[in-house]
Formats: structure tokens, sequence, C-alpha cells
């Protein structure tokens, strides 16, 4: 039979749907710190997450295919077993999280334009004090670093909107919802228009300090950051400076460099900075994690008949391969 170890953590009615789908697999659901490493040694099927040190082909000689529960990759599309001739299939997430994170970017600009933050600091006061003028996201520009499933449901939300989109991506295809695109050549010349800076890049060498000070010289000092991607893409210190000196608008982070922020860093103290623990998208929601299980579903599927895979990452992005 084939083996499959599901880590991530489902109902009971979900393992029923797993078995009842497949009879001629035999499941293990176990959570990652309690896997054997008989389980490891028979798996042939991964749907979750394991501790790296575990996907190698001395623990998981067996191993054909890994679904992970996450969009990015960058970091297991790294692991030598995956990049070895012969190791297993990697498949992500990606589909899973858009309406999730986009809701989050959306939810962030929101409470940054009307100061929401500082109201509810100043409840804890008890305090009756009228900020600056609010905002509002009506006929501004929003610039998307990165649309995919993420970017896509954001410029979605953007239009309603009234929104001018502006997207910068690889390829020169116009996505939905957007008015242009162009490429990272152009990134000098877009970030001057932009009112809203929206990240969802993946961590790569092309991407990494990609925001710095060069970049937010040139933004609009009521530009608002918001960043769901990775926190490799911005300068952490130079975001803090260009804040505490009044050149940016504000900032929305569900990422940083590095990741947790330490506890002394200047942005913890800046007013319109807001700092979230990576909870943009959790697998745990029940949005995302009924997506997770049907590509798992699916891909099983696949394996079982031989079909090509949904959602197979690029090893060199970590992000889903780009048709």
């Amino acid at each position: 039979m084939t083996k499959v170890l599901v880590t991530l953590r489902v109902s009971e009615e979900e393992k029923e749907l797993f078995r009842s789908s497949f009879g001629s697999c035999s499941f293990e659901f176990c959570a990652p710190s309690k896997t054997t490493e008989d389980m490891l040694r028979e798996t042939e099927i991964l749907v979750g997450d394991l501790h790296f040190d575990k996907i190698t082909r001395e623990r998981m000689p067996n191993l054909k295919l890994w679904q992970l529960s996450s969009a990015g990759a960058d970091a297991q599309a790294r692991l030598p077993y995956i990049n070895e001739p012969g190791g297993p299939a990697l498949c992500n997430a990606t589909g899973a999280y858009g309406i999730t994170i986009s809701e989050y970017m959306v939810g962030q600009l929101i409470l940054l334009l009307r100061h929401f933050q500082v109201y509810r600091d100043q409840m804890h006061e008890h305090l009756w004090q009228r900020q600056q003028l609010p905002e509002v996201i009506f006929g501004k520009t929003a610039l998307l670093l990165g649309v995919g499933d993420i970017g896509g449901n954001l410029a979605k939300r953007l239009k309603a909107f009234d929104c001018k989109v502006i997207a910068v991506k690889r390829t020169p295809t116009v996505p939905p919802y957007v008015d242009e695109v162009h490429t990272m050549d152009d990134l000098d010349e877009l970030l001057p228009q932009a009112d809203f800076i929206c990240c969802s890049l993946p961590n790569s060498p092309a991407t990494a300090g990609l925001i710095g000070e060069k970049a937010l010289s040139l933004m609009k000092p009521t530009a608002i950051v918001v960043n769901v991607g990775r926190g490799t893409l911005i300068d952490s210190d130079a975001l803090a400076k260009a804040l505490s000196e009044g050149r940016l608008g504000g900032a929305a982070l569900d990422v940083t460099e590095p990741e947790p922020l330490p506890a002394d860093h200047p942005l913890w103290d800046c007013p319109n900075c807001i700092i979230t623990p990576h909870v943009g998208g959790l697998s745990e929601q029940r949005d995302p994690h009924e997506r997770i299980v049907g590509f798992a579903l699916k891909n099983i599927g696949h394996y079982l008949k031989g079909e090509a895979y949904e959602n197979v990452v690029d090893l060199k992005t970590g992000y889903k391969v780009s048709k």
C-alpha cells in the first residue's frame, strides 16, 4: 500500500475523507514533532511540514511527493534532497492564501489611513483626541510588487475602491483588475507614482533588499508600504529611518528581516508602523485549510494515476511554476 504521512492538523472528518478517497493508501496522521524513523522511512507521500533535517534521502528514502501547506517554498526548494536527481516532487499551496492575505492588506491600509492604531492606543489612556485628518483608499494608485494569487486577489479588491492598479511582474501578460504592467526595470519610475506599495514577492537573490534607502527615497512622503511576502525584501533599518524622519506615510509588515524582529529594533517604536507576527495567512484558518486539504487530495490522486501534479514548485524561485 502507498504510505501517506499527514503532518497537517486535520479533523476526524478530514481523516476519514482521506481514507475513503484512497483505499489503496495507508495513512498516518501525526504532528511533525511526533514522527518516528519508521514512519519517515516508509512514507511515499508527505502532506504538511517537517523539520528540514528529516527531509533527507537517508531518512526518507521512499519519498516521492511532498505537498506543502505553505505557498512560499523557497527554503524547502533549496534542500539538497529536493534538488537531487530522482528526488521527491515538491508542490506548494498557491491558491490557498490569496483571499485571506489580500483582506489583511486592505485592512492594514484602512487602519493606517484612518489612524485606527492611534485611537486604539488612546483608548488605553482614556483619551478623547482627534488625530490628523483621515485619508481613503478610493481613487489612489497602488503599486503591486508580485501579482500571483495574493497580488491578484488584492488587485480585485483595490479596483472595488476605484484604485489605479499598477503591477510589476516578470511576464508582460496583464492580469485581471490591473491597469498597467511593468517589469522591475521600471521600478524607479513607478515608486514616485504610488500611494500604496503592496509587496507579495518571494525571497530570491533578485528581490532581497529591493526596498532599501534608494527605493524609499523615491516614494511619496505619504506612501504606505505593506509587505506580506518575505522580510528580506525590505531593509528594516532603512525603513525605520524613513518612518521616524517623516519621509514615509506608514508601513504594515507581516514579515520582517530578521524574523522575529529583535525587541530593540527601532521599527517597534514607529507609531505609523504596524507589525504582526506572520499571521496574514495561517494554514489553520478555515478557508486556507480547506483549500490545502483539497490540493493534497488532488495530488495524491495524481500520484496514484501517474498524472502531472498541481502547484509544482519552481526550485529556482520557491513558488509555483509559471504557465
